[in-house]
């Protein structure tokens, strides 16, 4: 399990007092902590070198004045697509319950709006690091393979890449990680409670209808790229299965 030992954090954030106001509170939990703003463009922000060396955990703020809707879910699309895997934790000025949805759709793993508690913004950053580390070590003890391969479909997870019949299929991280976990237990009715435990983590605190959406969005990009029959099938009752030939 990662350590606040261990952990190294980059938080960017516009606002100093309060950027410094996190920064104290995470140091003196133990981690270690990159603070920085923004840059004025975003194409500058994605070639910051800060990135290249990817934290254990993003922590993005999202004020109100340089950031609507859909600059906000621009902007996570493009750190998902520059860097698919490390946990993303936004914290925005003020979101409603369509928007905190459509960030999490965008590839967000939390979203924490202002004003919050520092307990609170401490304790889902650890909960977040539990996540993380958790799926680390199911992902070393249930397989040791670097590709994943369950009838039609092949995962490559140091690539994050997906290919059915040998057409690449574009997923987010969210969809990446449901995937996987199917893929390691192929055949088998896995409950929703299961699925969220395994990719969501016991800490999530939204309802099963998550699931339901994202193996809809799941079977919708496999069935364009020529799954047939469908691969993900409805157990009544119980939850989803992914039928494919047992090897």
């Amino acid at each position: 399990m990662a350590s606040s030992s261990n952990a190294s954090l980059l938080l960017l954030a516009d606002e100093p007092l309060w950027r410094d106001q996190l920064h104290r509170v995470l140091v003196e939990e133990g981690y270690r902590l990159r603070q920085q703003p923004f840059p004025p463009r975003l194409k500058d922000l994605l070639l910051d070198e800060s990135l290249l060396q990817p934290p254990a955990l993003l922590i993005v703020n999202l004020p109100n004045h340089r950031w609507d809707v859909a600059a906000s879910i621009d902007l996570v699309q493009r750190l998902r697509r520059r860097d698919p895997l490390t946990p993303l934790l936004l914290l925005p000025d003020d979101a409603d319950e369509p928007m905190r949805s459509a960030l999490l759709d965008a590839g967000a793993d939390d979203v924490l709006v202002r004003p919050f508690g520092l307990r609170e913004f401490v304790a889902r950053c650890r909960a977040m690091l539990r996540r993380i580390s958790r799926r680390q070590i199911s992902s070393r003890a249930s397989s040791g393979a670097e590709m994943l391969e369950a009838g039609p479909i092949r995962l490559y997870r140091q690539e994050c890449r997906v290919l059915l019949n040998g057409q690449e299929v574009n997923l987010t991280p969210r969809e990446l990680r449901l995937l996987e976990y199917f893929m390691l237990n192929p055949g088998r009715a896995l409950s929703r409670d299961q699925l969220i435990e395994q990719v969501w983590g016991p800490d999530y605190g939204g309802d099963s209808k998550s699931v339901d959406v994202h193996v809809l969005w799941l079977r919708r990009k496999l069935d364009r790229a020529g799954s047939r029959p469908q691969l993900f099938i409805t157990v009544r009752g119980i939850g989803y299965r992914l039928d494919v030939p047992r090897p």
